[in-house]
């Protein structure tokens, strides 16, 4: 494997990106599936909010889309993780699985790197929610405001079924 695959991952090929009708204030489902609330993701950390306020979503797809329109300001070394933030300041943090930093990258890899500017709906990254069920871990992909206490509200939208790009999170600055 040569340096630029790892840096970026391996090479995949790009999904096209969602058409939505982003607003400020509106965090969008980076993927498909089922939300479940925070409470329900295994791990002690996102389940009792101390990342920020949130949602979860047992995901039905493997393509990770921009939650708003804003720059990218988190990526981490083993992919597992990327962060956005809006516009207006609210930091979004998509965190796919959990303990899935042990794959050390394995089936996950970025689309954008951090820096660039993107537009909800965007695909940024992608993940192979089998490889990570397949090694005996939890596949939710976690959605959080990480400074929910610098904002006027943070609202998740109720639990059920939900496509990529609908409306999961509602921010007031």
């Amino acid at each position: 494997m040569g340096l630029l695959q790892r840096v970026l991952g391996p090479r995949v090929e790009v999904p096209a990106d969602l058409e939505v009708n982003a607003a400020p204030g509106q965090v969008l489902a980076p993927v498909g599936g089922k939300a479940v609330p925070l409470s329900e993701v295994p791990d002690p950390v996102f389940a009792t909010g101390g990342l920020g306020a949130g949602i979860a979503i047992e995901p039905d797809g493997g393509t990770v889309f921009s939650p708003a329109d804003g720059v990218v300001t988190v990526t981490a070394g083993t992919r597992h993780a990327i962060g956005v933030t809006d516009e207006k300041g609210a930091d979004v943090l998509v965190h796919i699985g959990v303990d899935t930093v042990s794959l050390r990258g394995s089936g996950f890899a970025y689309f954008v790197r951090k820096g660039d500017r993107v537009r909800a709906g965007q695909a940024l990254m992608s993940f192979d929610p089998e490889l990570i069920r397949k090694s005996g871990l939890d596949s939710h992909v976690v959605v959080v405001v990480t400074n929910t206490e610098d904002l006027a509200a943070v609202t998740p939208v109720v639990p059920g079924m939900i496509d990529a790009g609908d409306l999961v999170i509602a921010i007031e600055y």
